[in-house]
């Protein structure tokens, strides 16, 4: 080992690399995550007592407890964005239906795989025109979605059916997983919200052979981006006790933002969004935490946007529930950048907040809206 890995390693723990690119690199825009909830299941079977699933696919990796004990529910979406085939024009060129949200800017002459019925794959590019010769008003517009193709590189309508290609197909990023030049620093597509979901099954990893009062479900949900969707379905089959919904923030460290939410911080804990405001006495109970084993943190509002935690508070009579963020730049692109520091303190916090709870500190928590 070199010294620079040394001290990383000392710095943040080891990070299992292979999982995180596991992660990362699968396909499964919303409603087709069944390979990711497959390489889910991979990374978690062994240190979990039960796999389940909800009706919409969502998975749940159960590590039990006590008979009667507090049941947690650690969410990470699973889905990533991407898009549907909408049309096959006679030349062969696939138009598109967003799946989630993106911004035009983003995507020219990007790559993107077409996933066909069969489960076959095949890669193409989203067209862009040279700029030479574009009139000032063509060039300086951001393209909308409805214009944009995919060239395959085939020749006509009829190969394209031959290819098995028809429309409703998912079309997903095409992208690598990189460590960058600081190793602290990992760059790949799909980090929202597979980092989260990295998370949840890394949390129920590390409680292995240990015995503990609450009974932990590490869960991938399926279809966020598209409207909190298996987040609603999943909460209620569970029923939990306390809910911490793990997803991606967009980081403001970069030039022209200004520095609220940096990269490489450790835990954020994110206050309130558009869909949910946060659980007090959850809030403090963590940031407490942190400070006793000594994790930097920030807090994290957001006016616009949400996550699973919209849906898991109103279940049943109520859930107490937060979202934890993991910073993220460049979200809904084809490459993100997170940092090592935040999704191992992330994890080491989830865990050891999973070692202590038990009925007493429930109750407390119970006791804060009453």
């Amino acid at each position: 080992m070199s010294e620079k890995d040394a001290k990383l390693e000392e710095a943040y723990g080891e990070v299992n690399l292979s999982l995180l690119a596991d992660f990362a690199l699968t396909n499964g825009i919303s409603g087709h995550e069944v390979e990711m909830t497959r390489v889910f299941k991979t990374w978690t079977e062994e240190f979990a007592d039960e796999i389940s699933y909800d009706q919409l696919g969502s998975i749940i990796a159960l590590k039990k407890g006590a008979e009667n004990g507090p049941k947690i529910m650690f969410a990470g979406h699973v889905d990533e964005i991407g898009f549907l085939v909408k049309s096959i024009d006679d030349k062969g060129f696939l138009r598109l239906q967003a799946v989630g949200g993106w911004w035009g800017h983003v995507l020219p002459s990007h790559p993107v795989t077409i996933t066909t019925r069969t489960g076959m794959d095949y890669v193409g590019v989203i067209g862009s025109k040279a700029p030479h010769g574009l009139p000032p008003a063509v060039r300086n517009k951001v393209m909308d979605i409805q214009d944009m193709y995919v060239d395959l590189g085939v020749a006509s309508k009829e190969e394209v059916k031959l290819l098995g290609i028809q429309v409703g197909d998912a079309v997903t990023p095409k992208a690598d997983f990189h460590v960058l030049a600081n190793p602290n620093y990992l760059m790949s597509k799909a980090w929202d919200n597979r980092i989260g979901a990295a998370v949840a099954a890394e949390v129920i990893r590390s409680l292995k052979d240990e015995k503990i009062d609450a009974n932990v479900y590490s869960v991938g949900t399926v279809q966020e981006e598209v409207g909190l969707r298996g987040a609603k379905t999943a909460a209620q089959k569970i029923n939990p006790d306390i809910a911490v919904t793990i997803d991606t923030t967009i980081a403001l460290d970069t030039p022209g933002d200004d520095n609220r939410i940096k990269l490489g911080v450790g835990v954020t804990l994110e206050v309130m969004d558009a869909s949910y405001i946060g659980h007090k006495g959850l809030l403090y109970h963590l940031q407490d935490l942190c400070d006793e084993m000594g994790i930097d943190y920030q807090f994290e509002l957001l006016a616009a946007g949400g996550t699973d935690s919209g849906e898991i508070h109103k279940v049943h009579d109520g859930v107490i529930t937060l979202s934890i963020s993991i910073p993220t730049r460049y979200i809904h692109s084809h490459y993100g950048i997170i940092h090592r520091k935040d999704f191992v303190d992330t994890v080491k916090l989830l865990t050891e907040f999973s070692r202590r709870m038990n009925a007493e500190t429930l109750t407390e928590l119970q006791n804060y809206k009453r």
